[in-house]
């Protein structure tokens, strides 16, 4: 019998407990700067504290107030489709075609897309229709175009070909699959009536239906982008989400207000919220214990969590974390050419002293696929078998190399300010290196600069950088293709055409069983090429918010499916 289409077939699946805890661990609390220090997620918070407390907390959403969170990265940019520093801000800021459950792995249609068809047997016809009166908000500045219009299927033409061609989009595999280029893009993409948004790929894209839920797909209005296109969005915002930027100051705070135009009746509750950036993390914590902050943005220590988890006054969520930091390798530079060296690298590094020193004894190891997709990932016992600490074989190795005294290089990695722990995992790693005769210098580079002029154009030899945390296997493995996750190229120069076909492949199995195979299969064969990325250790994500915050979402289960979207029914009762 032929199975049903592949999204329908998601929806009626039952999820295990602990599928849904490693799917949902981005959908943190506040989503402070969890896009770039994967320390929560680009979501909303947890609502449900310790079992026992003494406060009467109101039996229903008070309307009113606002909300601050703390921030401890500034906000480079908050254009949805270029920038990724503020893409949890984009998600209160702009429309999108749907929601996503991670761990059910299916749409929520409460934004734009009243539902989607997938008329044809191979899936690569996706027909959208609209829903009315998602209008945008009443914006002051009057050279902008758009203000209080409604966002129709054109606008949704036009985001398309914008995120799927800009130069600095994150990831192109899914756009590239409607079209190689604007003018393919232009063609694939239909707009019958105001309110039904049609495309066509050129082939089978499993991960388009994730993809499109991502916060890089923001649906933002054809005039905005046509009025905008000399200087950008990156500073200013007008959208039709529940809230519109008030005051954007990245490097201190930013302020947004409710959208009254907002097409869900009478929401959002809050008038407000405003992000605190403070990049010392002792102090951002201080002044959220001083409740200066309602959500804390700082990245919690299992201690942390463990204190507030037994207070009361807070309501906290843990959950297994999907950010995940590797080393990039510019494999076709001596020495990293030579695959003995590379193993070197990896077998001289101890895992075990990275979950011990850096994260509190608390975490696993991560294959090409970080474990707390457990779905996806390689079994622990097998990685753990794979990854073992042999400071002697990696001295053994770099002799027969032709480096019988080691060798010097440089590993350069992103300078973020308040987020200590990316370079304290380098220097724990060059501190290791540096025992089998392999000197590394550490050279910090601010991190817009580290994006664009380091590692998109690989300008370097080692590398280090959190890569951004996702849910869909497809993205990390995206990573070892030679076209890489913009689709255009690999900036580690590695080129595998065996394992190109096992991930090509992967992302046209509708069958799930099938498909995990072959990602099995595919990491399988990455293990053994160490690299050109080397994977470390991933650890947990801890969320803390005072008890009168009340949110439907929190990071250890997946958003109901009659949910709002992100930020919509966030309330208080300090009102």
């Amino acid at each position: 019998m032929e199975e049903l289409n592949y999204w329908q077939r998601l929806a009626r699946r039952r999820v295990s407990r602990r599928t849904l805890i490693g799917a949902s661990a981005t959908t943190a609390l506040g989503g402070a700067a969890a896009m770039i220090v994967g320390c929560g997620g680009g979501g909303n918070g947890g609502t449900t504290g310790p079992s026992a407390t003494p406060h009467q907390t109101a039996s229903a959403p008070v309307a009113g107030g606002s909300i601050t969170m703390g921030r401890p990265v500034t906000v480079l940019g908050i254009d949805p489709h270029i920038d990724l520093t503020g893409l949890d801000l984009d998600t209160y800021l702009y429309p999108y075609l749907y929601s996503w459950q991670p761990a059910a792995e299916k749409p929520i249609y409460n934004n734009l897309a009243l539902e989607q068809e997938t008329p044809d047997p191979n899936n690569l016809i996706f027909i959208f229709n609209l829903r009315q009166g998602v209008k945008n908000s009443p914006w002051t500045d009057t050279h902008v175009h758009g203000a209080g219009e409604e966002i129709t299927s054109a606008d949704c033409k036009a985001s398309f070909i914008r995120r799927g061609t800009s130069i600095s989009a994150p990831d192109k595999r899914f756009p590239r699959k409607i079209g190689k280029d604007q003018a393919a893009m232009e063609q694939a993409i239909e707009t019958p009536d105001p309110y039904t948004f049609r495309f066509t790929m050129a082939e089978p894209f499993v991960p388009a239906i994730r993809e499109m839920a991502n916060p890089t797909w923001a649906i933002v209005s054809e005039k905005v982008i046509n009025d905008t296109l000399g200087h950008g969005l990156s500073q200013v915002a007008y959208g039709a989400g529940p809230f519109m930027m008030q005051d954007f100051n990245g490097n201190e705070r930013v302020v947004m207000q409710k959208n009254p135009n907002y097409f869900i009746k009478d929401r959002p509750y809050l008038n407000g919220i405003t992000d605190v950036v403070i990049t010392d993390n002792s102090s951002l914590l201080s002044a959220f214990k001083q409740g200066q902050h309602d959500i804390c943005g700082a990245i919690l220590t299992l201690d942390d969590y463990k204190d507030f988890s037994n207070n009361p006054d807070y309501n906290t969520a843990t959950a297994p974390n999907l950010f995940y930091p590797v080393v990039h390798i510019k494999v076709i530079r001596a020495p990293f050419d030579d695959i003995k060296v590379r193993e070197a690298l990896d077998i001289s590094i101890n895992r075990d002293d990275i979950i011990n020193i850096i994260s509190g004894g608390q975490g696993q190891y991560n294959g090409p696929i970080q474990w707390a997709q457990t779905k996806w990932a390689l079994p622990q016992d097998e990685l753990r078998s794979f990854y073992q600490y042999q400071p002697d074989k990696a001295r053994q190795l770099l002799s027969d190399a032709g480096y019988p005294n080691g060798f010097h290089t440089t590993m350069k990695l992103p300078k973020i300010t308040g987020v200590s722990f990316i370079a304290d995992i380098a220097s724990l790693l060059k501190d290791q290196w540096s025992q089998v005769g392999i000197t590394v210098d550490l050279q910090e580079v601010e991190l817009g600069t580290f994006i664009g002029s380091v590692l998109l154009p690989g300008n370097f030899d080692l590398s280090f950088f959190p890569n951004l945390p996702y849910d869909e296997p497809d993205r990390p493995l995206s990573f070892y293709s030679s076209l890489g996750v913009t689709g255009a190229g690999n900036w580690t120069n590695y080129s595998n055409p065996d394992l190109d076909k096992l991930i090509n492949l992967q992302a046209t199995q509708f069958n799930e069983d099938e498909r995990k195979a072959t990602i099995l299969a595919a990491q399988r064969m990455i293990l053994n090429e160490h690299g050109p990325q080397l994977t470390l250790t991933g650890d947990y994500s801890y969320t803390a918010s005072w008890y009168y915050v009340h949110s439907p979402f929190r990071i250890d289960k997946d958003p109901a499916t009659d949910s709002n979207p992100n930020g919509v029914d966030l309330w208080t009762e300090k009102v």
